[in-house]
């Protein structure tokens, strides 16, 4: 096992010193990895772990590292402020977040997380939990046996109107969550291009197509927001929000808010149903549990203890398919980490994806086995080897608000219904900003007995 060391030290010398983490093989000249990268990231992120806990790859020509150990990514989260910031991709989605919560840094994200954390507090979640059960059960009761459903859309639309509803007072207009969920594919892809692509520099100088398509999209999700603030701009979210804050820093915050805190959901919604109609038996054991727990009426968030096996659905599912699949980090200065030293830019990654599948932590990992989940067959894994949520300062301060919110959605439409895709296609994940599975439709069944 590495020592997780992390001391910081003036040297600013340009290569890690010491001894030099192995190299992923198959570089290509100037490319370095990035045809793999962009081709099937997530094969190549779990494929690395055999070269060591610490292994060097190149975006182009320049070196990153990534970490595959769950002591060594700990280092990197929970370790003294002010060693790394968040890196290229959070500011390259600026154009999104502007100074938002969610892109923030240094002193400025530790005085907007001081704002928004009260949101999200162990505090407030009763508060919010029975306007998330209404929101569910009011989605599930509007399908109809035999329907199709855009499964992405549907999630989307359900967890986008949950943040809208609980944190700003309301749920969107219609039609405005349909917007987003054509709009934010769009910007994902381009800020991507604008981090990491080989012609970034040249993407907003020149005119084209590619360009005014992010740009329409961009103005499109920032128009929701707007369109968000003014339908209510004193309900409590927004006043709390407002503190200390100008009218730009709040659509930033509640932009974090709003998108953060719905997409990632609704790609980890998408996944559990998805799961379930893989597993039949365990969707049985899921509805039966509903059954004996909620019964026929509408579910309540009192239900939520007594719904062990359905809150490790939702824990097995966010270990498989972790909604943020890959996060990066750049040292601020340099840096030690695992007896490796670091240059000050040097690029950091972690992986919840391979870290979630580690053979180590994880017996069958690439198995959904929500039983794993249970203490009395398998020990926790070690701290660092399951982070949906990420740790540290930047990790997600909506951690229990998810859980809470997919596990009500598990019970209400379990209740009723199981939804499975159509017949001939086949889910597959998509590794963007998060990793939901690409466009699937799906059959809305209802249970034997119904």
């Amino acid at each position: 096992m590495p020592t997780p060391t992390d001391t910081s030290t003036d040297d600013a010398s340009g290569d890690p010193t010491g001894s030099r983490p192995p190299r992923a093989p198959g570089a290509l000249p100037l490319l370095g990895h990035a045809l793999r990268l962009a081709r099937a990231p997530l094969a190549f992120l779990d494929a690395q772990r055999r070269y060591g806990d610490v292994v060097e790859f190149r975006i182009g020509p320049r070196p990153a590292y990534l970490l595959n150990h769950p002591d060594l990514v700990m280092a990197l989260l929970t370790g003294p402020g002010g060693r790394f910031d968040r890196g290229e991709i959070f500011t390259k989605a600026r154009p999104l977040f502007g100074a938002g919560v969610a892109v923030a840094d240094g002193a400025h994200h530790r005085d907007r997380r001081r704002v928004v954390q009260p949101l999200l507090s162990a505090a407030r979640l009763p508060g919010y939990l029975d306007t998330m059960a209404e929101l569910a059960t009011a989605r599930a009761a509007s399908w109809h046996h035999g329907q199709r459903l855009d499964l992405n859309a549907e999630m989307a639309g359900l967890t986008i109107d949950v943040v809208a509803a609980t944190l700003f007072g309301r749920p969107l207009p219609a039609g405005f969550a349909a917007v987003v969920h054509r709009a934010l594919p769009v910007v994902v892809a381009g800020v991507g291009r604008r981090a990491y692509g080989p012609a970034a520099a040249l993407l907003d100088r020149l005119p084209g197509r590619e360009r005014e398509r992010y740009r329409t999209a961009l103005d499109d999700i920032h128009g929701v927001v707007d369109a968000l603030i003014d339908a209510d701009p004193h309900n409590a979210g927004l006043t709390r929000l407002s503190a200390g804050a100008d009218r730009r820093q709040l659509h930033d915050d509640v932009t974090s808010l709003l998108i953060g805190g719905s997409h990632t959901s609704g790609a980890a919604a998408a996944w559990l149903f998805i799961l379930l109609s893989r597993h039949p038996e365990l969707r049985r054991r899921v509805r039966e549990e509903v059954g004996r727990v909620v019964g026929d009426r509408p579910v309540d968030p009192a239900d939520l203890p007594a719904l062990v096996l359905t809150h490790r659905v939702v824990r097995e599912t966010l270990r498989l398919y972790p909604p943020i699949w890959l996060f990066p980090r750049r040292a601020a200065g340099t840096v030690e980490l695992g007896g490796h030293r670091f240059a000050p830019g040097a690029q950091i990654f972690y992986s919840p994806y391979a870290l979630h599948r580690d053979p180590r932590w994880y017996r069958a990992p690439g198995t959904f086995d929500p039983d794993r989940w249970d203490p009395q067959r398998q020990p926790a894994p070690p701290r660092g080897a399951y982070l949906p949520f990420a740790a540290g300062v930047h990790g997600c301060p909506g951690g229990d608000f998810a859980l809470a919110e997919l596990a009500l959605l598990t019970a209400a439409v379990s209740a009723t219904w199981q939804l499975d895709p159509v017949p001939g296609s086949r889910p597959r994940p998509v590794a963007a900003a998060t990793l939901g599975p690409a466009p699937l439709t799906v059959t809305v069944t209802a249970h034997p007995g119904r």
